[in-house]
C-alpha cells in the first residue's frame, strides 16, 4: 500500500469554495480503481485543508496522476491560486485485515 498527502493553504475566504468543490471531487476520486480509502480534513489554527488518500499500490497511484481527474484538480488550485504540496509514502506497518 502506498499513502499520499495533499495540503493546501486556500485563502479564508476560499474556504467555503474549496470545500464545496472537495465535496463533488472527492466521492468521484473514491471510485477509482486502487484506492482503499480517502480521508480529508481541516487544520482551521493552520489554514490548511488536508486529504489523505490510501492507494492499493505506487500503480494505482500513478494512473490517477495521468488521469483526467488530477488534472482538473490541479487546473482548479491554479486557476483559484491555491497552494498545495503533495506527498507521498509507502506504508510500512500495514493496516489489519480483521
Amino acid at each position: 500500500m502506498f499513502i499520499t498527502t495533499t495540503t493546501s493553504k486556500p485563502r479564508a475566504d476560499q474556504m467555503e469554495n474549496v470545500e464545496t468543490y472537495l465535496a463533488a471531487f472527492l466521492p468521484r476520486l473514491k471510485e477509482l480503481p486502487g484506492i482503499i480509502a480517502v480521508y480529508h480534513f481541516l487544520r482551521p489554527e493552520q489554514q490548511e485543508d488536508v486529504t489523505i488518500i490510501v492507494w492499493k499500490d505506487q500503480t494505482a497511484l500513478k494512473n490517477y496522476r495521468e488521469s483526467p481527474l488530477f488534472q482538473e484538480a490541479v487546473a482548479y488550485e491554479k486557476e483559484n491560486q491555491i497552494p498545495s504540496a503533495r506527498e507521498g509514502f509507502p506504508l510500512v506497518y500495514p493496516v489489519s485485515q480483521n
